[in-house]
């Protein structure tokens, strides 16, 4: 495959589940929290968990309906353990997105591992060489990106909107964002958890700034 990375919003798209095992249940979950219509055929699976899939939505059916929840479904995750009937299901929906945790030589998609640190939204994929790594390098991230870090990406879009509707070029819009990245009195603020007192001082910063680039 030549893969490249992407976001894909899935609020209301259909998506087939075959199968539940582990695989099958995290892909549930996933595309349920990504508001998806999440339709799930597999012979067996905990009463525990379909009780909790079909409340926040999915519904189960039995193998007799693949063909027609194939055709209507606009990606099929593949995740059994029988990887004769993974190759069958994944040739039926050749012209389909199509996720096969099992082998992604049958795979047009790939579900990353993913994860989110306030608004900032990490996805990992190792090529399939190494899950326990990927899990490894999500927990030095996890470590790496502080709540200064995120705070400042809450800093910079406060001062988006006023940025573009005062400063024309995006060079200058630039420049204002690196000054206050690099601001110490700033930074300070948000390692103490002070994004108020930060707000405002950018405002000053910004308010003399606007003035300055117009001269």
């Amino acid at each position: 495959m030549a893969l490249t990375s992407l976001f894909l919003d899935m609020k209301d798209k259909n998506v087939l589940i075959v199968g539940m095992g582990s695989v099958g249940i995290r892909r549930s979950r996933r595309f349920i929290e990504a508001e998806a219509n999440v339709y799930i055929v597999t012979k067996d699976v905990d009463n525990d968990i379909k009780d909790e899939l079909i409340s926040k939505g999915a519904k189960f059916y039995s193998n007799d309906h693949l063909d027609e929840l194939i055709e209507m479904c606009d990606l099929v995750v593949v995740a059994t353990s029988d990887h004769e009937l993974n190759n069958e299901v994944a040739y039926k929906a050749k012209d389909k997105l199509i996720n096969c945790a099992s082998d992604t030589s049958v795979s047009n998609v790939i579900v990353p591992s993913t994860f989110e640190i306030g608004s900032v939204i990490v996805s990992l994929y190792t090529n399939s060489k190494s899950p326990l790594m990927a899990k490894a390098l999500r927990k030095k991230i996890q470590e790496t990106i502080t709540p200064a870090d995120i705070l400042n990406i809450e800093l910079q879009e406060h001062l988006r909107i006023p940025l573009k509707e005062n400063i024309q070029s995006q060079l200058d819009r630039k420049k204002f964002m690196e000054i206050i990245k690099d601001n110490a009195e700033i930074q300070s603020l948000l390692d103490a958890d002070k994004l108020d007192e930060a707000i405002n001082l950018a405002d000053e910063l910004l308010s003399k700034y606007i003035i300055e680039v117009r001269k």
